[in-house]
């Protein structure tokens, strides 16, 4: 399938499923610390023979305004087009589930997010990658698995992103020409004490996509279109305090015809006719910060609304509107030398206002055909209110200057799901010598069930919230001249996963159940070069196997996003002061799916055919493949620092499986022989960016 309406049908394939089955986490604002799964979580060994190690407890107010070193090589990652959050599919344990990260055997939407310390609402765009530009990132942190207690409603990972403070500068600003993508940066001084930025970009890929043709059943109307912005002011009111205001904002729209010429539309008539999906996003945060000698503080308020819009056939569609307003504080007090403590909590209010009148299909993993559990055509418009709770405490406690532990406990609670947890976390970290050290983490989670999975009619408004047990341990060796490696093993258990109930059930009217555990178990091999001598780069090597048991029947399945095999090959080289090139390699194992083994007669509709499916996940398909290289030439214009970077994506121009369907081109009788084809990925893409700071 060519590019890129094939992307664009998957997209608005999935989503009418998904709509009909069952928002995600993520999807519905949910979206939502340790030691970082990132590049930043190879230690930072220092240049030359010696390796002097300094810990501060306690902080006093750094340089935020400048983005880490860490988080620079994201932003330059091949491939991710200047994305610093989308490179964290280079990262080990990271699995890429249509633009969003499944992370060591979790779903995406058991994932949180955060950004300046306060949950985030929309973290990645449908086609592109993040909302985030690059030139407004200070720090990014992936905590993986048993993460401390101060982060709640989550069983995945966590993602902590910390965009930096605007420069008091005289007024300039960044202009970003982009194929894809394109933007504007401007940031300066409003008074002596205070300043602002304020970031804008606009995808441009419509522009390349002919509209109003006709391709493998699918008439392009409206051409993916994604914008973003953000905008920050920061007060300083001494050299210990300060207030921060941030408003951000992301739009996501595309819309097509599918004819009854699509290989979907053929085995799902409901579906003919016209299809749209639009996100909006905006919000707005409050963070008062603190940073003294011996303490620090954070107090935030924030508010966000999500609205997500899904139309398609016969005048179906999903609407929601998310409201959030957030509560959230810290505070750490430096006990001398030896001990820290922090406490703090949130309050999250959610409101859900839902409409939708859709054929309804019951699906989870263990169904092999979503569409034999279709049940009916339904429709409502019901409003769900949620108060989410929590607590918690954690004390650092140095017992000496090669050991220490982080012991902490969290307290939290749900109103709608009337349900309270206290979760214990503990980690350890023991610096052997100067070169080797070990450390260990263990911890509880939980998080709020899928909304479209607890709505009246259509879920079980009973259904309990999912939880997790991680538990980690890793070495690490520091190397001289830059060089560092970590090893690291995890198991994760998994309870409370969703069933979805078939009509063979005796309690088939609930519609779901709590039926399902699940166990995720890996080691991840990290081999990290700093800057030094010009380059620096890594390579991520991870091992896995992610199961999922059904618990009414004691079936075990290949969890849908299982990716046995994940190798990532960073580099980055400075050629001279003016040229830089980078690539990065991945390579994994081909994504888990049914496969078809027969033809059958739709039983919902008379002259269509649907596929006979083998067990669910059993094979797998070729494994995946691609290059990314990027180029990078900085110059002078007049007296602005100037760029034009290219990237190539998929620079071998590799044609990934992404999934096989039966090929209805050749069967249209359940008499026929099974003949399937492939959809595959995108070939080779060159993208141009021209960059001037003025």
């Amino acid at each position: 399938m060519k590019f890129p309406t094939g992307p664009l049908a998957s997209l608005l394939y999935s989503v009418a499923i998904s709509a009909a089955s069952g928002l995600s986490h993520a999807q519905e604002g949910q979206d939502p610390a340790a030691q970082s799964n990132s590049s930043s979580e190879a230690s930072e060994a220092t240049k030359g023979d010696k390796v002097e190690e300094v810990i501060v407890m306690g902080s006093r107010r750094g340089n935020f305004n400048i983005i880490t070193e860490d988080a620079q090589k994201l932003v330059d990652m091949p491939g991710a087009l200047g994305d610093p959050i989308a490179a964290v599919f280079s990262l080990p344990g990271v699995v890429n589930d249509g633009g969003k990260p499944a992370v060591r055997g979790s779903s995406p939407e058991d994932n949180r997010y955060y950004t300046d310390f306060m949950p985030s609402g929309y973290v990645f765009h449908t086609f592109l990658g993040s909302v985030f530009s690059e030139f407004i990132l200070q720090d990014f942190q992936l905590y993986s698995a048993g993460f401390g207690p101060e982060y709640s409603d989550v069983t995945g990972a966590v993602f902590d992103i910390g965009l930096r403070d605007p420069k008091n500068q005289k007024l300039g600003g960044v202009i970003d020409l982009s194929m894809l993508r394109s933007g504007l940066f401007v940031e300066g001084a409003v008074t002596e004490k205070s300043a602002f930025y304020l970031s804008y970009r606009q995808s441009l890929i419509h522009l390349f996509i002919p509209e109003g043709e006709e391709e493998d059943g699918i008439i392009i109307q409206d051409a993916p279109q994604e914008g973003d912005y953000q905008l920050k002011y920061v007060y300083e009111l001494n050299d210990e305090h300060s207030i921060q205001f941030l408003a951000s904002g992301a739009t996501d729209l595309a819309a097509a015809e599918l004819t009854r010429e699509s290989d979907f539309v053929r085995s799902n008539p409901d579906f003919v006719g016209d299809s749209k999906i639009e996100d909006i996003y905006n919000g707005q945060s409050l963070v008062w910060r603190f940073d003294g000698d011996n303490s620090s503080a954070k107090l935030g308020l924030g508010h966000h609304v999500t609205e997500y819009d899904l139309d398609w056939g016969d005048d179906f569609f999903f609407n929601y509107k998310l409201t959030q307003e957030t509560l959230r504080g810290r505070y750490a007090y430096n006990f001398g030398d030896s001990h820290e403590v922090t406490i703090g909590g949130l309050f999250a209010k959610q409101k859900y206002d839902i409409r939708y009148d859709q054929v309804f299909f019951i699906c989870t993993e263990f169904e092999a055909d979503c569409l034999l559990n279709r049940v009916r055509r339904i429709s409502d418009s019901p409003t769900i209110e949620s108060d989410e709770r929590s607590l918690f405490l954690n004390e650092t406690w140095r017992v000496s200057d090669a050991l220490t532990f982080d012991v902490g406990v969290q307290w939290q609670e749900n109103d709608y799901t009337d349900e309270s947890f206290v979760h214990p976390r503990i980690s350890a970290h023991w610096s052997v010598n100067d070169s080797w050290s070990v450390f260990a983490k263990h911890g509880k989670y939980n998080r709020f069930p899928n909304v479209a999975q607890i709505l009246p009619m259509r879920g079980n408004p009973d259904l309990k919230s999912p939880r997790s047990t991680h538990s980690t341990f890793g070495v690490e060796q520091l190397l001289d001249n830059g060089w560092s490696w970590t090893a690291e093993i995890y198991h994760k258990k998994l309870s409370q996963l969703p069933l979805g109930l078939s009509a063979d059930d005796a309690d088939a009217a609930l519609l779901y159940s709590n039926d399902v555990d699940g166990t995720a178990n890996g080691i991840e091999f990290f081999i990290n070069k700093e800057l030094t001598d010009r380059w620096y780069g890594w390579i991520a090597l991870s091992y896995a196997e992610s199961k999922r048991k059904n618990l009414r029947t004691d079936q075990s399945i290949d969890y849908h996003l299982d990716t046995p095999l994940i190798f990532n090959w960073v580099t980055n080289y400075q050629w001279n002061e003016m040229f830089n090139i980078g690539w990065r390699w991945s390579v994994r194992s081909g994504g888990a799916y049914t496969p078809i083994i027969g033809v059958q007669d739709n039983p919902f509709f008379e002259d269509s055919v649907i596929p006979v499916y083998d067990e669910p996940y059993s094979d797998r398909l070729p494994i995946y493949s691609r290059l990314d290289i990027r180029f990078k030439w900085d110059f002078m214009i007049h007296k602005w620092d100037s760029a034009v970077i290219l990237d190539i994506v998929n620079a071998l121009n590799q044609h990934n499986v992404e999934d096989r369907t039966l090929d209805y081109d050749k069967v249209d009788s359940a008499d026929d022989r099974v003949q399937t084809e492939d959809s595959v990925s995108f070939g080779i893409i060159p993208a141009i960016t021209f960059r001037m700071r003025f």
